[in-house]
């Protein structure tokens, strides 16, 4: 579930991007958090695992870590090595800056953006109603899960539909000069997410695909991905925020593709018929549902999907697959980026969720550093019948 955050795309529509752009201090404000975040996570993290590695508790728990049967559950093992790693400044000065560019992107971005607020709104309101593609149904009456309700996700003042300016935010502010640095969350220093979607969905074992489905699909920047690895596929998605699925048609349709969107909670009912679907991708959603919730949504996944159909999965990497140290940096994001389901995903397994809702060939890997993206794919069987014989 996220915007656009990467515009410097040849493949946009001319004169789909605007010819404005924040201001001097707007920028300025914007570049010194995208410096800071890449000096937090390429300079001060690296000697915080290094004086992890060095501590005597550090070490030992590190072997136990990487044991085939450790004796500590997993929290026990994360809750002592966070104490390891709290009694260095290094790290602790680390954390507070990641901590501060999550907040700082909202306290300096949504006044950059409300600067040229003006400009914005009548260049989004140049693009009329017959210029987008595809569909946008809106007029399913969706309840919020309890789950989703009331989360600021990632910080975000007012949750994803908290700021109407928030697609603005993402694609001319935080995007270009923060996130474009990588080192935040999973993502790796100096990585590019833009890539990391189309590596991902390149993760598709077949080499067409009729129908993708994406639950979550946010402002669609993954389904661009999808379409510029099978342009020919029709593509859907769902989310159950009105204000990313209006972004999203707007943005696709500025790339030239046609989407088919839907209001929807894709973990109770998505409104797809049953086996229709060739294909589905799911990005960055799953830490943020609980894990009685994913697995509803696999199977209300599993039913929408053609015999014979591929499911591609990228989230954060499980704990079990990364270092202890690293596994206290992602279990932080929990407490302190507004990510209450992450810990609870990362302990439990996509895996074992897919195979119960009866998904076979199911597989997971890493396609990037620190393990990140990590892919978790699977098949529904070609034939029930056969499969069970």
């Amino acid at each position: 579930m996220t915007f656009l955050t990467n515009l410097d795309d040849k493949t946009l529509k001319d004169g789909a991007v605007p010819t404005f752009a924040l201001s001097q201090r707007g920028r300025a404000g914007m570049q010194l958090l995208g410096a800071v975040q890449k000096y937090s996570s390429g300079v001060l993290r690296p000697i915080a695992a290094e004086n992890f590695a060095a501590d005597k508790r550090g070490k030992a728990l590190s072997a136990e870590h990487e044991a085939a049967a450790p004796g500590e559950s997993a929290r026990d093992r994360i809750n002592a090595a966070r104490e390891v790693c709290e009694s260095d400044n290094v790290y602790r000065l680390e954390r507070f800056i990641q901590r501060w560019v999550a907040e700082e992107n909202f306290n300096r971005g949504i006044p950059a953006i409300e600067e040229r607020r003006e400009k914005f709104e009548a260049f989004n309101a140049a693009q009329g109603d017959t210029e987008l593609l595809g569909t946008l149904d809106l007029s399913a009456q969706v309840a919020l899960p309890k789950y989703y309700d009331r989360v600021e996700w990632h910080l975000e003042p007012g949750g994803w539909d908290g700021y109407d300016l928030y697609g603005a935010l993402f694609a001319y502010g935080v995007g270009p000069y923060v996130f474009s640095h990588g080192g935040y969350a999973a993502v790796g220093v100096g990585d590019d997410i833009t890539k990391q979607r189309a590596n991902t969905i390149r993760q598709f074992p077949k080499e067409s695909y009729g129908r993708i489905y994406e639950p979550g699909c946010g402002g669609v920047s993954t389904l661009k991905a999808v379409n510029s690895v099978f342009p020919e596929a029709e593509l859907h998605g769902s989310d159950l925020s009105p204000l990313l699925l209006k972004n999203g048609q707007k943005m696709a349709s500025r790339f030239g593709f046609p989407v088919h969107l839907k209001l929807a909670d894709a973990a109770h009912d998505t409104g797809e018929a049953d086996e229709s679907y060739d294909g589905v991708i799911t990005y960055a959603l799953h830490h943020e549902l609980p894990p009685k919730a994913n697995r509803e949504m696999f199977r209300e996944l599993f039913r929408i999907m053609k015999p014979g159909a591929d499911i591609v999965i990228s989230d954060p990497p499980p704990f079990r697959a990364v270092s202890m140290f690293h596994a206290v940096i992602l279990d932080w994001d929990t407490e302190h980026r507004e990510e209450p389901f992450f810990s609870a995903v990362l302990h439990d397994s996509l895996d074992a969720m897919l195979e119960e809702a009866g998904f076979t060939n199911v597989e997971s890997y890493a396609i990037g550093q620190d393990q990140y993206p990590w892919v978790t794919r699977a098949v529904k069987p070609a034939t029930l019948a056969a499969e069970a014989a």
